[in-house]
């Protein structure tokens, strides 16, 4: 219990048909409400119909095979409209008998590092953009010459293909001095 309260990651219990059965304060936090406007609360009124479907199928799948999901993750809209990503695990909750009651598992907020690894895609396609768009040729090659990589501008200047270039020794196109 004294872990289950102290936790940042949000700890829940559904029943089968996925309503909030149990859960910490963090989970409370992390989607907005209060303990009482969640309790019974089914993911649908909380996830759109998109991320309501992706849910229902990582669940069924949990339910059908009795194998945990590590890492899932879906779009939850909090109690205050704001949108957050929410990465969490699913596993079978059983009574004593052995019988599938529930689900369990342990959610986290994400949403900081999904942004940044968007804005990091962001930069590598502008980087990309600029070097296949640039004026001048440009090239990369590894630390044998391989050239691994080469943009529209240089093969225009050198009349060749991006196949008959790249892979090939960057001496092979530079003169012999």
């Amino acid at each position: 219990r004294t872990i289950l309260e102290n936790v940042e990651e949000g700890y829940y219990e559904v029943d089968l048909a996925g309503n909030f059965t149990f859960f910490n304060d963090s989970l409370c936090r992390l989607l907005g409400y209060s303990k009482e406007e969640l309790m019974g609360m089914n993911n649908r009124q909380y996830t759109d119909q998109e991320n309501a479907k992706r849910l229902y199928q990582a669940f069924n799948q949990v339910y059908r095979t009795g194998e945990p999901r590590r890492e899932c993750d879906w779009e939850i809209t909090r109690r205050d409209g704001s949108k957050r990503c929410i990465e969490g695990s699913i596993s079978l909750r059983k009574d004593a008998s052995g019988k599938q009651i529930g689900f369990r598992g342990i959610v986290r907020d994400v949403t900081e590092r999904k942004r940044a690894e968007e804005a990091v895609r962001d930069s590598e396609a502008k980087f990309q953009q600029l070097f296949d768009e640039a004026p001048v040729g440009y090239h990369v090659y590894d630390t044998q010459g391989q050239i691994t990589k080469v943009n529209r501008t240089e093969l225009e200047m050198l009349g060749y293909t991006p196949e008959e270039v790249l892979g090939q020794p960057v001496w092979k196109f530079t003169g012999d001095e």
